[in-house]
């Protein structure tokens, strides 16, 4: 290998190293230059924090106190401030967070956020405007309740309830069942925060109108309801739905013992699911009558609805430690037998007391 060869193998080994090194010093740089504009990013925080803070809460509490020139690098900081201090406040400290809004001219540029933002910006001036409760709002926040972001059209479809809970209940309601990628416990969170009242008749019309897959979709909120009205409506799809999935759903959320006639009657549907959430209720509002029906479902052929059979049956009213031995005694079904030890058992641990079927002989 020649003298040149072998300098110029050098001199590329050189630069690859050297290239190296520049790179890897870029890179320390780089991070070092993010840890420090996140300090300093921390550190605006903070002063924010620490000046508007007590304002905002003199703001609250009805004050008027005098405010220091808000920044515009301030403001996002801020504007998040007040929208966690809404929040989780109350009554008139609303209102008086609300007039300290005016003051400072959040309308403004929430609206604008709102329209043309980035997506944190988006969500956060939608999140105002509901706070701030306009009318002349509303048409910007229906808009943006179809938007193909999530959080953006979640964000627009708590402003209107917040503006009108009755008016907006149906929008919302129809773009949840329009959609896949809004959770039904945020939703329902929403129309709860709302008030039950408020949205009752718009949800109640959709549920009973509706059919399969978004009966079911709808059926998933219903947990979140607070409205004496959603018992009546439960009673209703449990008396007339034949979907099994429906009826299922219905039965394991139902709490009148009106509908206790046509849950007995479901105890002995075709389809296992049915019956297991039939079991379910009669552990709630069945009586004592009901015993032989669920000794007769701790039999059955899914495992399952032996299981919540036997749940039931040590939730009826009147059922103690005798009741349970003469029951177990007059068992003939070994599967039956097994599974009332199980729960027997089960449930003495969950309570931490002493075994429920101990000293029942087999």
């Amino acid at each position: 290998m020649s003298s040149a060869t072998s300098d110029l193998e050098l001199q590329v080994a050189v630069a690859i190293g050297a290239s190296a090194l520049v790179v890897a010093l870029g890179i320390v740089l780089q991070v070092l230059a993010m840890r420090l504009r996140g300090l300093r990013r921390a550190r605006e925080i903070a002063a924010a924090q620490a000046t508007w803070r007590p304002l905002l809460a003199q703001a609250a509490l009805g004050e008027t106190p005098p405010l220091p020139p808000l920044r515009g690098a301030q403001f996002g900081d801020v504007l998040l401030l007040w929208n966690q201090m809404q929040d989780g406040v109350r009554g008139s400290a609303h209102d008086g967070l609300n007039a300290l809004a005016e003051r400072l001219d959040f309308h403004a540029r929430a609206a604008r956020w709102a329209e043309r933002g980035k997506l944190a910006q988006r969500v956060l001036g939608l999140a105002t405007l509901g706070h701030l409760r306009r009318a002349g709002d509303v048409a910007r926040l229906q808009a943006a309740l179809h938007d193909t972001q999530a959080l953006v059209s979640l964000a627009a479809a708590r402003a209107l309830l917040q503006i009108d809970a009755v008016a907006a209940a149906p929008l919302v309601l129809d773009e949840f069942l329009r959609r896949a990628d809004w959770p039904a416990a945020r939703v329902g969170t929403l129309l709860r925060d709302a008030g039950a009242d408020a949205v009752a008749p718009a949800f109640m019309e959709r549920l009973l109108g509706a059919a399969g897959e978004a009966q079911l979709r709808l059926l998933r909120l219903l947990r979140f309801a607070e409205s004496p009205r959603m018992g009546s409506v439960l009673q209703q799809l449990v008396e007339r739905s034949d979907d099994p999935q429906v009826l299922s759903v219905a039965l394991r959320q139902i709490h009148g013992p009106d509908a206790l006639a046509r849950v007995r009657e479901l105890a002995r549907h075709a389809d296992a699911l049915v019956r297991s959430a039939a079991a379910v209720a009669l552990g709630r509002i069945g009586t004592a009558a009901d015993r032989s029906l669920l000794t007769a479902l701790m039999a059955d052929r899914d495992w399952w609805v032996r299981y919540r059979a036997a749940q039931a049956l040590l939730a009826l009213p009147g059922t103690d430690r005798v009741a349970l031995a003469a029951l177990r005694a007059g068992l003939r079904d070994r599967f039956a037998r097994d599974m009332l030890d199980h729960v027997c058992a089960e449930a003495s641990m969950s309570i931490g007391g002493e075994p429920a079927m101990q000293g029942v002989a087999r």
